[in-house]
């Protein structure tokens, strides 16, 4: 799968350090089939249009499969198979988040991103016990924002996942 560049954003250095009270802390919005998600922009390095996207050669319910960026071969999270909620087509608003989690470069397929948001850090409430079978590392919380509830993902639980770390060793 190759990809065409949309942004590019910095990489956050290791160990940054969490925001101070009262400061703010931005977040991409991104849509995995009907639910709302963010994830931090210090650990963005860039949006990939779905220009290039093509179908992913591996069975649906494979959560990581292949990406083709710039001679690298990466792993790809397929969010929607991740959190249950595939489909059976790309949608055009499909994009790939390149982040780093663990150290490891990776990329997250999302079904549409919405834009920067600025968040309370403060504010940032623990997921619910039993509000999902997944691991609970791969979410930092809950937080409310314009009536919506926004689920924040984790980079470094996406990256420690044993798919992510299996494939980088592979």
């Amino acid at each position: 799968m190759e990809a065409r560049t949309l942004v590019r954003r910095g990489v956050r250095s290791r160990g940054a350090a969490p925001a101070a009270r009262g400061q703010v802390e931005q977040v991409l919005l991104f849509r995995v089939g009907e639910s709302l998600y963010g994830i931090g922009i210090r650990g963005l390095w860039e949006v990939l249009s779905s220009e290039g996207i093509t179908g992913l050669p591996t069975p649906r319910y494979q959560i990581c499969t292949a990406l083709a960026y710039r001679g690298r071969k990466l792993p790809l999270v397929r969010l929607g198979e991740l959190f249950g909620v595939s489909a059976d087509t790309l949608p055009p608003s499909t994009r790939v988040l390149l982040i780093q989690g663990r150290g490891r470069p990776l990329g997250l397929l999302v079904d549409a991103v919405l834009g920067v948001v600025d968040i309370d850090p403060q504010r940032i409430a623990p997921m619910p016990a039993m509000a999902s079978m997944l691991s609970p590392s791969l979410f930092r919380g809950l937080i409310g924002k314009e009536g919506r509830v926004i689920i924040l993902v984790s980079e470094d639980g996406l990256g420690g996942m044993a798919e992510v770390a299996s494939f980088s060793e592979g």
